[in-house]
């Protein structure tokens, strides 16, 4: 339910700040799915962006294959060493890409991209790659993570989204408010985690003392 009102936008581009185990990763996964089923240009390409490729494995394919495994029968093609599928009706393919080699993303075009764990992807991998391979296409950009200070690019769309409403969907999502972690699970957590983490993690907070920062 968290994340129906994400669907449902219509917005060019979208960020989700999330508590951790919200389900944000799902969310993007099943939003990039239904962009390259719907989509009718001619060789769509998605794709899925973590701050590292194995990340991106670890964090990702497994939810992909997953939501496509229905149109196996149909003739899906899952390519496991380039972590990506090619759907069979238009013939779009979502691949996982780690965003620490961000330059591998220079001369490709995308219809849509999503960027998990904003928070440790560089800035400058947004503005020298990632926004001029969505411009020819007028793909659409779409962001998520849990805050960690403002450094990195999860704060800086915050700020972009903030600046611009009508072109941007935001939305918080802080463990005290979604219902999402039951109420015993969350009191363990604060009983455990600094109050720092804490409110970092599950409040996103980007004004929590980074731990081994000073």
């Amino acid at each position: 339910d968290a994340f129906r009102p994400y669907h449902a936008s219509d917005k060019r581009f979208a960020l989700s700040i999330a508590h951790r185990r919200a389900g944000k990763t799902v969310a993007r996964i099943n939003k990039t799915l239904r962009a390259a089923i719907e989509c009718r240009k001619l060789n769509p390409r998605f794709g899925y962006g973590a701050p590292t490729y194995i990340q991106a494995k670890d964090i990702a394919w497994l939810y992909l294959k997953h939501y496509t495994a229905p149109m196996l029968d149909m003739g899906l093609k899952v390519n496991e060493s380039e972590l990506s599928v090619v759907l069979p009706h238009n013939g779009a393919q979502i691949r996982l890409y780690g965003l620490e080699n961000y330059d591998r993303l220079r001369g490709l075009y995308f219809d849509g991209l999503a960027i998990d764990e904003a928070q440790d992807v560089p800035p400058v991998a947004l503005t020298q790659v990632v926004l001029p391979a969505l411009s020819d296409r007028n793909g659409w950009l779409d962001a998520s993570g849990t805050p960690k200070g403002r450094a990195g690019l999860l704060y800086k769309l915050y700020t972009d989204a903030k600046a611009s409403p009508d072109e941007w969907f935001m939305q918080i999502l802080k463990a005290s408010e979604t219902g999402i972690l039951d109420e015993a699970q969350l009191a363990m957590l604060k009983r455990t985690m600094p109050e720092n983490e804490y409110e970092q993690e599950m409040e996103c907070s980007f004004d929590a003392a980074i731990t081994g920062a000073y």
